[in-house]
């Protein structure tokens, strides 16, 4: 019994923990963002998208997980992490902010992933973000991101909570690379 209770539980961890996000970069191998240290504590992001992505019926949900992803990957860092609904005319103090243009996207949550599989269809992401420096909103460069899963992953395709995860904490390494 003690055997089949650890499969079950072992079993239970691989269906859970699925495959990890693989950000595409077109703007990779591109010069390092020109963000100095000091400006690399505390970083806001404001995510927009063209008219088709804010006409979306989830574009507030998939908002708000943009907002949890960049928390995160700014929290497991150490940083402060500011969201902005809008952009402020002036800033306080030292800074990066990101701002992030959807382009496109097909949200798949994980409770759609593991009910259905292979019929959710796939989970996509892609944006353009600029990074300026705070208070001057000097623009230090702008960088391109995507991510996609495929439905043929199953339970293990990366959903769109994971994909975001991973374009976050790709920005983050983006915000702190150096010549």
């Amino acid at each position: 019994m003690k055997k089949s209770a650890a499969l079950l539980f072992l079993l239970s961890c691989i269906v859970l923990s699925g495959c990890a996000a693989t950000v595409k970069r077109p703007t990779a191998g591109a010069a390092p963002l020109a963000i100095p240290a000091v400006a690399t504590t505390r970083i806001q992001l404001h995510v927009k998208g063209t008219p088709e992505m804010t006409a979306s019926d989830d574009w507030t949900f998939f908002r708000t997980q943009w907002r949890t992803a960049m928390a995160e990957a700014a929290a497991a860092e150490g940083r402060e992490f500011v969201w902005l609904d809008s952009l402020p005319s002036s800033f306080d103090g030292p800074g990066t902010l990101v701002v992030v243009t959807v382009t496109d996207y097909r949200y798949v949550s994980t409770g759609a992933r593991y009910g259905l599989g292979v019929m959710t269809g796939n989970a996509r992401a892609e944006a353009e973000a600029t990074f300026h420096v705070l208070p001057e909103q000097r623009l230090a460069g702008t960088r391109e991101y995507s991510t996609s899963s495929t439905a043929w992953q199953g339970i293990f395709s990366a959903m769109t909570p994971k994909q975001l995860a991973a374009i976050a904490a790709q920005m983050i390494r983006d915000i702190d690379a150096r010549d």
